[in-house]
């Protein structure tokens, strides 16, 4: 099957063996001649760029480094870490393109204001930018977990890419930064420990500036920038331990900020990176400092946005995040009181007690028109049904609904946990009986799982 005639075969049939080894010798070839071309191309382009950095600001030079990218990012997707020789070769080129790239958009924006970010030399160059990013994250995330591709490829980005993204301004910030970086971490885990505070220097306040002056601008960097930090929570929690009590401050700030959003992705994964929060203090030697500083005002914010209407589609969350706290004061697991001595002269005998009467005070006066027995007798049934979440959470719901805030809205948000276990019920009954569901619908679902 070489393409040499075998013995035996007929003359058709030789010319079918040579045809076919033809096609495959084909369809090997030609993409690997397609890189070859590629990679010559790119090699001109640096040699012209070490003679004169200027050839680099050609727009049709611009273009060609752009579709050489997005060709090598193609071709990493498909080879993961087989791509790491070819990827070795252009890396730090691509790297120092992507640091004049950067200089140029800062000018630019410099130069001619917020304006200048929308003309088409600006887009341009920050279309080579993304792409060099996503090359990267595209390489890094289809590689194999081996340790040493981190450690050849993450040093080098720190300055090129993190610094430049410190440095720059806001307009000028790509938000692919932040994804990949999320990537990396979510990939080699705990191995970038050391990097974190690097990390959060560069990218946590500069970042925090820019998406908290409302709740509209720069939405890409919103949700990404809360994935970041919820990698680094999930996998470099001992980083978080580490930082400075300013420093864990802003984080917590920028969560609260997350989950009072309006944009429901970014609520969610707000509470999500909450709750990963709570459960790892709980379990660390930092439990009693980190929930005497924030119990209170964690509870507080989380009984805000349940009882807010604009926020109704986190509620499940929000009611994970009560009963963590519920379940935590009635543990015994915190050992020093909750309350400022200095501020509050009774001395309470437990947390639960102070937590109890502190609770009753918050919620009588986000509810006027109820009663102290109907807030009292409310309180008292979320101490007592927190260990069983499905009555906690019922006694949530009845409460919200009966509250003059939500009776007169439509609450089936309230209701949606109960409203997917029953369609997946109904589905599954449908399809124990055969021929009730078409074969297609069912392989639709499996593609879309």
């Amino acid at each position: 099957t070489d393409g040499t005639p075998q013995p035996g075969l007929s003359l058709i049939e030789e010319q079918l063996v040579f045809g076919f080894s033809y096609i495959r010798v084909r369809l090997f070839w030609k993409p690997v001649l397609m890189m070859l071309l590629v990679m010559q191309k790119w090699g001109e382009i640096i040699g012209q760029a070490r003679q004169s950095v200027d050839f680099l600001k050609d727009q049709d030079v611009i273009r060609t480094v752009l579709n050489i990218l997005q060709t090598n990012t193609s071709v990493a997707s498909s080879l993961g870490t087989h791509f790491l020789s070819q990827i070795s070769l252009i890396f730090l080129d691509m790297l120092n393109v992507y640091r004049m790239y950067s200089e140029l958009i800062s000018s630019s924006i410099a130069e001619g204001g917020p304006y200048a970010s929308k003309t088409s030399y600006v887009k341009l160059l920050r279309s080579v930018k993304r792409e060099t990013l996503k090359l990267i994250e595209t390489f890094l995330d289809k590689a194999e977990d081996q340790p040493q591709i981190g450690k050849q490829f993450v040093p080098p980005m720190m300055d090129p890419v993190l610094g430049d993204y410190a440095r720059n301004l806001p307009d000028a910030r790509e938000s692919e930064v932040l994804s990949l970086f999320a990537t990396i971490i979510n990939k080699y885990k705990v191995a970038m420990i050391d990097d974190v505070p690097r990390l959060f220097e560069a990218v946590f306040q500069c970042t925090l500036e820019m998406i908290t002056k409302n709740f509209e601008d720069y939405p890409e960097h919103r949700l990404k920038f809360f994935s970041l930090l919820r990698a680094i929570a999930t996998h470099c929690f001992a980083a978080l331990i580490r930082l400075s009590s300013q420093q864990l401050k802003l984080v917590m700030d920028s969560i609260i900020w997350a989950f009072r959003h309006t944009e429901r992705n970014i609520a969610e994964t707000g509470l999500n990176l909450l709750l990963e929060m709570l459960k790892n203090f709980q379990a660390s030697e930092f439990c009693n400092q980190f929930y005497r500083t924030y119990f209170l005002s964690i509870e507080q914010e989380i009984f805000a946005v349940l009882t807010d209407t604009f926020h109704k589609p986190g509620f499940k969350l929000h009611v994970l995040v009560l009963q963590h706290l519920f379940c935590l004061v009635e543990s015994g697991l915190l050992t020093e009181p909750l309350w400022d001595a200095a501020t509050v002269p009774y001395p309470y005998p437990n947390n639960g007690m102070f937590v109890r009467e502190y609770t009753i005070k918050l919620l009588s006066t986000s509810f006027p028109n109820m009663t102290a027995a109907e807030v009292t007798q409310f309180v008292n049934g979320l101490f007592d049904s927190r260990n069983d979440l499905s009555t906690f959470k019922n006694h949530i719901r009845d409460f919200l609904v009966q509250s003059k805030e939500f009776s007169a809205q439509d609450n089936k948000d309230l209701y949606a946990e109960e409203a997917a276990l029953q369609r997946e019920r109904e589905r599954q009954r449908m399809l124990s009986i055969p021929g009730l569901i078409a074969p297609n619908e069912i392989q639709d679902e499996m593609l879309d799982s």
